[in-house]
């Protein structure tokens, strides 16, 4: 009896070592679903000054008033080194990070497909605050480079998208939940 008294005192005591750090979160895209993506993302914190994120998301966008639309998934795995003196997750960060896309683009003017993939490198300048020891929100902005391209079997299909190589901005803002 004197044993599992132990044992259910420290496993009381780790667990409420490991529900007062809160490690780990889950955060969704607050301005996704205004193009018809969802976007879930799981970061964990490793030390007081790294973690790593697997960012998921599935889209069925349509840009613009163009009649084609894209659909598909994209995966973002990031590491995030904490330059803040409070402990990660929560402060301002550096975030190297690798993004791949596999859509498909649908023409329905030439009733064609065509299939967009892209292979991005970024790094992002972020700040992310964890309120009430709960709440996330996470915001940051940083260059990207993507090496895109478009397999159209047809040659009739308008992406929307330049199938080039290029430079551009990745910005963005998240809520979610610590635990």
């Amino acid at each position: 009896m004197k044993k599992i008294a132990i044992l259910g005192l420290s496993m009381l005591i780790i667990a409420t070592g490991l529900h007062a750090q809160k490690m780990n979160n889950i955060k969704t895209d607050l301005f996704s679903a205004f193009i018809r993506t969802g976007v879930i993302k799981y970061e964990r914190a490793f030390t007081e000054d790294i973690s790593a994120q697997l960012g998921f998301f599935y889209t069925g966008y349509s840009p613009g008033s163009s009649e084609t639309s894209l659909s598909g998934i994209g995966l973002t795995p990031e590491f995030r080194f904490y330059l803040s003196d409070t402990p990660a997750p929560n402060g301002t960060y550096l975030a190297p990070n690798f993004r791949y896309m596999s859509l498909t683009v649908e023409d329905p003017i030439a009733a064609e497909q065509a299939t967009l993939t892209s292979l991005g490198f970024a790094i992002n300048l972020g700040k992310q605050v964890v309120l009430k020891d709960i709440v996330v929100i996470d915001a940051w902005v940083g260059p990207v480079y993507a090496f895109r391209s478009v397999d159209d079997p047809s040659g009739e299909v308008d992406t929307g998208i330049n199938d080039v190589d290029g430079f551009g901005i990745r910005v963005g803002i998240a809520i979610g939940i610590a635990f």
